[in-house]
């Protein structure tokens, strides 16, 4: 059995492909609504340096649109009532 080699290539225009629907479903949408994980910003600035610039990391949720649709809405709070009823902290300690 011969392993093959994983086409990066492909898998990144797919995500390229998919990232683009998702934001063209979400922005054209009434109600737009705001992601409730990063507020509406599409994510975090993870700071490095000391002048405060560092990477900017995409949220998981909205994919860096700041913008949700009613299921993913739905799916994020059965998330937060999961993650209450099992006492899971929300920031690492």
């Amino acid at each position: 059995m011969e392993l093959q080699q994983f086409d990066y290539a492909k898998f990144r225009y797919a995500h390229q492909r998919h990232h683009t629907r998702w934001a063209k479903r979400v922005e054209t949408r009434n109600p737009q609504l705001l992601c409730q994980e990063c507020g509406g910003s599409g994510g975090e600035i993870d700071v490095i340096l000391d002048d405060g610039s560092g990477p900017f990391e995409e949220c998981g949720w909205c994919e860096g649109t700041g913008l949700m649709d009613g299921f993913s809405r739905y799916q994020w709070l059965e998330w937060q009532k999961q993650k209450k009823a099992l006492d899971i902290p929300t920031t690492p300690l």
